[in-house]
Order: C-alpha cells, then sequence, then structure tokens
C-alpha cells in the first residue's frame, strides 16, 4: 500500500489481498487521512481478493466522509471488488468514480 499525493487529494493505492489480516492497516491509513481533513481516493486496480473485511473498511470510510463532511471515494476497483460490490448490493453505498477518472477531480 502506498499513499501519493496528488494536488489536493490523497490517493491511497492498494494491491494483493484485502482481507482480515490486510484489511486493517488500509481503514488505519484511510481512517489517518480522513481524520486530517483530506480528500480520499482508494485506487484498487491492483486488488486480487477482497472479503468482507475490505468492504467493510470502505463503507465506514464512506459513512465517516459523510457525516465530517469530507470526501472518499474509490477509482479503478478491480473485478473481484466490484463482484463483491454487487453481491451485497453495496453500489449506492459506495462513491466509485467512473472508469477513465482522474482521482484529482473527485474530491
Amino acid at each position: 500500500m502506498s499513499v501519493d499525493d496528488l494536488d489536493r487529494v490523497k490517493v491511497v493505492r492498494v494491491q494483493g489481498e484485502v482481507d482480515a489480516a490486510t484489511a486493517p492497516r488500509m481503514g488505519e491509513t484511510v481512517n489517518r487521512l480522513l481524520g486530517m481533513h483530506e480528500r480520499v481516493v482508494l485506487d484498487l486496480q491492483h486488488v486480487d481478493f477482497m472479503d468482507l473485511h475490505g468492504l467493510g473498511v470502505m463503507i465506514r470510510a464512506t459513512r465517516r466522509a459523510r457525516s465530517d463532511g469530507g470526501s472518499f471515494a474509490i477509482a479503478r476497483p478491480a473485478p473481484c471488488v466490484r463482484r463483491l460490490v454487487a453481491l451485497v448490493h453495496a453500489e449506492n453505498e459506495l462513491r466509485i468514480l467512473p472508469d477513465g477518472s482522474d482521482p484529482r477531480d473527485a474530491a
């Protein structure tokens, strides 16, 4: 996982598996940035697997950003992430950027 500072947006790039072992680290990073009133985009292009722990991190981050007046979005979700979101009908809960969007325009 890495964090890129793109002008006024922090892009958290995640790769590999997001599960019970790795989701807490992703959540800590996103929460820290949201707590600093950063605009956060989670780039999931290189995620190979995600379970409900990862989905929970994304839903909690979305809710926190909404309640705190912040900004949180998901960019380039991998097919496994799209399937998980669709499986639990969370499309309306999460802010997923359109394909090809520039993360800097997200917030």
